[in-house]
């Protein structure tokens, strides 16, 4: 029996223009009032992961950049946060800047723009939650080292062969994933949704066998090899539908309600 559902957001909840269906909304509700508990696992940071968990009114403990946090949306308090290691943070940083791609650079509990990414997603990527919170800053990496920050994840969007995959896979300490075909991320070694679902079972006292995890992306295939019932969005390449022991409708069909209800039969 299903006790736990984690929930990716962009092409799982989130429908195409990147909102929670009503249909979405009554099965989170449905599922809640079941017992069983339905939590976010996203790529995104803490303040558009905590507006979506409360419109959903999913549990309050929620996996966000990517698993290299896990937060309490009630108390807006980080619980755990793993950071890159500082051997391999400055030159990751090296790697992605001054390339024209547009990243989201993700300091501790900092979000951390150069002038060319803030221009450029404020066209690719239109959440006002983001850019209110994300500081604009002409050299990243002189800052962080100036602020004494870490570095806990980077996304990346843009062309892909402008991305400097190989290089970034050759450093020791990175994870390296996507949560698209137009874009990476990078986040530390060991990292990813599943280590972060499995830290939120274990404080809700929920086996990982009993727990579900829905997503359509690369970067969900860490919370599919621990959860019991691993849930694929019709949108989700391939490799992740291989992956996964269901397959459920399109976002676009409202296949997380779909996911939701059929993990309550």
């Amino acid at each position: 029996m299903i006790k736990l559902i984690s929930l990716d957001l962009d092409g799982t909840l989130l429908d195409p223009k990147g909102k929670i269906t009503a249909g979405s909304k009554a099965a989170i509700a449905k599922a809640r009032a079941a017992g069983v508990r339905v939590i976010v696992n996203t790529g995104r940071p803490a303040p558009e992961a905590f507006s979506y968990v409360r419109e959903a009114d999913c549990d309050t403990l929620v996996s966000i950049l990517g698993g290299a946090a896990v937060a309490d949306c009630t108390s807006g308090q980080l619980l755990r946060r793993w950071d890159i290691p500082e051997s391999a943070a400055r030159r990751t940083l090296e790697l992605c800047l001054n390339r024209k791609i547009a990243l989201m650079i993700f300091a501790g509990e900092r979000i951390i723009v150069d002038p060319f990414s803030q221009t450029a997603l404020l066209e690719r990527y239109p959440y006002p939650l983001f850019h209110d919170n994300a500081e604009l800053i002409e050299d990243p990496l002189a800052y962080l080292a100036e602020q004494d920050l870490p570095l806990t994840k980077i996304h990346g969007e843009g062309s892909p062969d402008t991305f400097p995959l190989e290089e970034l896979a050759a450093l020791e300490g990175l994870t390296l994933t996507s949560s698209g075909p137009q874009d990476f991320e990078v986040v530390g070694a060991g990292v990813d949704k599943g280590r972060a679902l499995a830290l939120i079972a274990t404080m809700y006292g929920i086996p990982l066998d009993q727990c579900a995890a829905v997503g359509d992306s690369e970067n969900d295939l860490g919370a599919f090899q621990v959860a019991g019932m691993p849930v694929a969005m019709e949108n989700a390449p391939g490799n992740v539908k291989n992956a996964a022991t269901w397959i459920a409708p399109s976002n676009r069909e409202e296949g997380a309600a779909w996911a939701i209800l059929k993990c309550l039969e």
